[in-house]
């Protein structure tokens, strides 16, 4: 259903731009919460994704659950900047409900590593990895999930919830 949606914003040569969505230390967050409360947020994060984006676009777009933490959504624009920040702000304002008092005060949680050692995590966080589509730009469906992953990585190295754009032009 995603490899055809993509290829039918392809063929139509007309503006579109992909979202790649990703939660920051989700495993974290399931080691210390249980898999129930980790499926709560899964489930919270695909609320969130679909009420931003049918906000901002009611004809044209698409989301997709790629698997676990991760989605994917597509849009008829290439203007990305509002929907973006509306997905990080209402996830951000909202994710909070997810974790213990304690956890939220302290702004990470705690978790044993294999050796015993305690580490932190930041507090789960959302990252956006973003393919703009201009006429034309690509050809195959291959290209956008290579530069879609290289953009989300990068909305991942910062801290928090963020979003990425490859501004690159062929």
């Amino acid at each position: 259903k995603i490899q055809s949606e993509l290829k039918k914003r392809i063929s139509m040569k007309e503006d579109f731009t992909v979202l790649y969505l990703d939660l920051d230390n989700f495993k974290a967050y399931n080691d210390v919460y249980g898999f129930l409360k980790g499926d709560e947020i899964i489930e919270f994060t695909a609320q969130t994704i679909s009420k931003c984006i049918h906000e901002e676009f009611l004809d044209g777009s698409f989301i997709g659950h790629i698997g676990g933490d991760d989605y994917i959504a597509i849009i008829p624009t290439i203007e990305v900047d509002k929907v973006c920040q509306s997905i990080i702000a209402t996830f951000d304002k909202e994710v909070t409900r997810f974790f213990t008092d304690d956890d939220l005060e302290r702004g990470y949680i705690e978790i044993a590593n294999r050796k015993g050692i305690i580490e932190q995590f930041a507090l789960t966080s959302i990252s956006i990895g973003v393919v703009l589509g201009e006429k034309g730009r690509f050809s195959n469906i291959l290209e956008i999930g290579e530069i879609g992953a290289q953009v989300k990585h990068l909305a991942k190295s910062i801290m928090g919830s963020s979003y990425a754009i490859d501004r690159r032009h062929l």
